[in-house]
């Protein structure tokens, strides 16, 4: 009876070999096999001569994760080599039923230097209209693989880059510090970077943290006034403005801007009035004819990055609805009572309560309230009121209306009525 041969997953077999990431220095194998791997070589052999230059022995691996049949094992220590480089590694696996492999090429040593930037600053977080140089520092180390702490790096290039653009390069002083100005002119990212140098080989790219750089953007404001606060349905109000933003001077008009202007009675419910654009002295107006009560809104978004974009609003610019007495009469009924009546009318809109007062003057110039009484409709387009007035003496009677904020305040024509 033959003797069963092993399957193929219980082989032994090496996976790969190569650098742990953030200890290229340090050798990692990835192996399987069906029963406990007992034994690891690693050979390591230099990329210019091809001759061996480093032996890893089984003593010298340690399993890292996984199990002794399929795991991962880590060199106790980092390997100590003379150049920088990518090395070849073969390695020769042994388990417990005896079987042995030698895998040429099993993977790379990237032995290489990571090289990093553990300062980097800038002297402003922003940039002004007349403050657009940012002076940055920092300092270049290197991580060597198999030493501890990283290195500084003197003579060595470092970019200055903004928005990812090199706009500058600096070397390194002894002490791997280093330091640029670059001019913005609107806000941009800035980046230090250790790229390539030939004269350096086997230092790895490196970048330093992102430096975000912002604009202090000058402030503006606006100074708002309206021709009126009190017109009635109809009539036009102007508005006239002066835009104007902060410098180390004070406040100076801003010319050239353009922008928008609103009417009505909330920000959320308004009509165009129109555009803008500021004068030479900051200034702008526009004549709106309002249909109710509201105010004035303006804005403006700037084009110069330096500049605030801005907004603000007139006080309230009160427009009073059409009222008019369609008639009025004034008759005495006997020789102590004035009887009055008569009609209001309202264009499109009507007070919640019409209140119309009936006064009296003895020569027309002077007025009393007599009595206040409420209009109602009654179908005729008016709003019709009445009074019976206590009254012996002859003189003047006319009606009144109060609009207050909403409605003109209108009066009738006066009526004379002798005794």
């Amino acid at each position: 009876m033959g003797i069963p041969s092993a399957h193929a997953s219980d082989q032994l077999t090496v996976s790969y070999a190569g650098s742990v990431n953030d200890d290229l220095g340090t050798l990692q194998v990835s192996a399987r096999s069906g029963s406990d791997i007992t034994e690891l070589t690693a050979h390591v052999f230099s990329p210019v001569t091809q001759q061996e230059v480093a032996v890893l022995e089984p003593d010298d691996f340690a399993l890292d994760s996984g199990t002794a049949q399929d795991g991962i094992w880590r060199s106790k220590a980092p390997l100590q080599l003379a150049e920088l480089g990518s090395y070849r590694v073969d390695i020769e696996a042994t388990d417990a039923d005896g079987d042995h492999i030698s895998v040429t090429d099993a993977g790379t040593l990237a032995y290489y230097a990571v090289t990093q930037f553990p300062e980097f600053t800038a002297d402003r977080t922003a940039i002004g209209v007349g403050e657009r140089d940012v002076a940055v520092e920092g300092v270049l180390k290197g991580k060597l693989p198999g030493g501890s702490e990283p290195v500084v790096l003197p003579g060595r290039k470092v970019d200055i880059d903004v928005d990812y653009w090199t706009v500058t390069t600096v070397i390194t002083d002894d002490d791997g510090h280093f330091t640029a100005t670059v001019h913005l002119d609107n806000a941009a990212p800035i980046q230090a970077v250790y790229r390539h140098d030939g004269d350096h080989p086997g230092y790895l790219y490196g970048e330093s943290t992102m430096l975000q750089i912002g604009i202090d953007r000058a402030p503006t404001r606006y100074a708002l006034q309206t021709s009126t606060q009190r017109i009635d349905k109809g009539q036009s109000v102007t508005l006239t403005g002066r835009l104007e933003k902060e410098t180390e001077n004070g406040w100076e008009p801003l010319s050239g801007v353009s922008g928008g202007i609103l009417f009505g009675p909330t920000t959320d419910y308004n009509d165009v009035v129109g555009g803008f654009t500021t004068n030479a002295d900051g200034t702008f107006s526009a004549q709106y004819t309002p249909w109710e009560t509201g105010f004035f809104q303006v804005a403006h978004q700037s084009d110069d990055p330096f500049v605030s974009d801005g907004n603000a609003h007139s006080s309230n610019v009160v427009v009073l609805q059409p009222a008019q007495f369609l008639d009025f009469a004034a008759l005495r009924t006997d020789f102590r009572t004035v009887h009055a009546e008569g009609h209001i009318q309202f264009e499109n809109i009507s007070p919640a309560t019409i209140k119309v007062a009936v006064q009296y003057s003895p020569d027309g110039t002077s007025w009393t309230t007599l009595r206040t009484v409420e209009a109602t409709w009654d179908g005729t387009g008016g709003y019709g009121f009445a009074a019976d007035l206590a009254t012996k003496r002859p003189g003047h009677f006319r009606a009144y209306f109060d609009g207050g904020d909403a409605f003109r305040t209108v009066t009738s024509a006066s009526v004379n009525v002798g005794r």
